[in-house]
């Protein structure tokens, strides 16, 4: 995915680069240092995401993009400024940006923003039909995390010490035998309280069949609880 930098102090512009570089499937296509320059820019080249500046001499941030959408130039927007003001804020909203970045920011921060542009895209270009679940992670929104219901004979600090051990690697898999190794309790212990999160639908089931033998379940938690 091709990203171009408008900005107008070369330093944070080197910085936006060299955060943008390491990240899979992003190419920098471009640095340039004001809107008029930008403008011209995409009207000649193919980019699929801008990371915009306001206050740029010539044509600002706000300015380009009030002209790119005007011109039916519908593409991904996130500001990275000093702006902080509401109304500057909310104008870039207003326009459609993904994303809203205040300097000085961090660069897990400015990372996050790329990995949330990132999903929306591929969610968009992949599913024709989406989730509710999708559209949240889409739009940002995590639902707090729900506290499962407990059957009789389990114990609530031995459930939450299960859901910590899933906590601990976000998104991974983890095999009953895995989990009872980390925990430090018996695999038939493990898999009933693995199997009532399931049944909560708080965490998710997969077979895996590249164990080079027999198949193993995995679980993790679903999205939200993590």
């Amino acid at each position: 995915m091709k990203v171009l930098i408008v900005e107008d102090d070369p330093m944070v512009a080197q910085i936006n680069r060299q955060y943008l570089e390491p990240i899979r499937g992003i190419e920098v296509v471009g640095l340039v240092e004001n809107g008029r320059e930008a403008l011209a820019f995409v009207k000649e080249n193919s980019v699929d995401l801008i990371i915009l500046d306001v206050y740029m001499p010539h044509v600002n941030g706000l300015e380009l993009l009030t002209e790119m959408r005007r011109s039916g130039l519908e593409i991904d927007v996130i500001m990275v400024t000093a702006a902080n003001e509401a109304r500057h804020i909310d104008e870039s909203l207003r326009l459609g940006v993904v994303d809203y970045l205040v300097k000085p920011f961090t660069e897990v921060r400015f990372k996050e923003a790329i990995k949330k542009w990132a999903l929306k895209k591929q969610i968009l270009h992949t599913t024709d039909v989406l989730s509710q679940d999708l559209i949240d992670r889409m739009v940002g929104i995590v639902a707090e995390p729900q506290e499962p219901a407990v059957h009789k004979g389990m114990q609530q600090a031995t459930l939450a010490t299960i859901m910590d051990a899933l906590r601990e690697k976000p998104g991974a898999h983890f095999t009953c035998d895995e989990l009872a190794s980390r925990i430090g309790l018996s695999k038939v212990t493990i898999r009933r309280y693995l199997n009532h999160l399931v049944e909560e639908r708080l965490a998710e089931s997969t077979i895996d069949y590249d164990t080079g033998g027999r198949p193993s379940v995995r679980y993790a938690l679903k999205t939200g609880q993590s």
